[in-house]
C-alpha cells in the first residue's frame, strides 16, 4: 500500500518536472532571443525575427535547436565584437 503510494507520488513528480521543463525551456529561450541585439544575430549569421517566430510556433524543438546550434554562435560573435571594441586602433 505505502509502496504503491510512493510510486504514484514519484511518477507525479516526474511528470510535473517534465511538464515544467517543456514549458520553461522555450520561454527562457524566447527571453534570451528578445534580449539579444539584432547586431549580434547579424554577426553570427542568423536572424532574430526568424528565431522569435520559430520559438513561438515550434516551442520545445526550436528551443533545443536554439540552445545547441545558435546560442554558441551568438556568444562567439558577441565575444569577438567585444574584443574588437577593446583593441585600440
Amino acid at each position: 500500500m505505502i509502496a504503491t503510494m510512493f510510486v504514484g507520488v514519484l511518477l507525479a513528480m516526474v511528470f510535473l518536472s517534465a511538464a515544467l521543463i517543456l514549458a520553461l525551456l522555450p520561454a527562457a529561450c524566447l527571453i534570451a532571443v528578445v534580449r539579444t541585439p539584432f547586431a549580434t544575430f547579424r554577426a553570427a549569421g542568423s536572424n532574430k525575427i526568424l528565431w522569435v517566430i520559430l520559438l513561438i510556433w515550434l516551442n520545445l524543438f526550436a528551443g533545443v535547436v536554439y540552445l545547441a546550434a545558435v546560442r554558441p554562435r551568438l556568444e562567439a560573435a558577441n565575444t569577438f565584437s567585444q574584443r574588437c571594441q577593446m583593441t585600440p586602433l
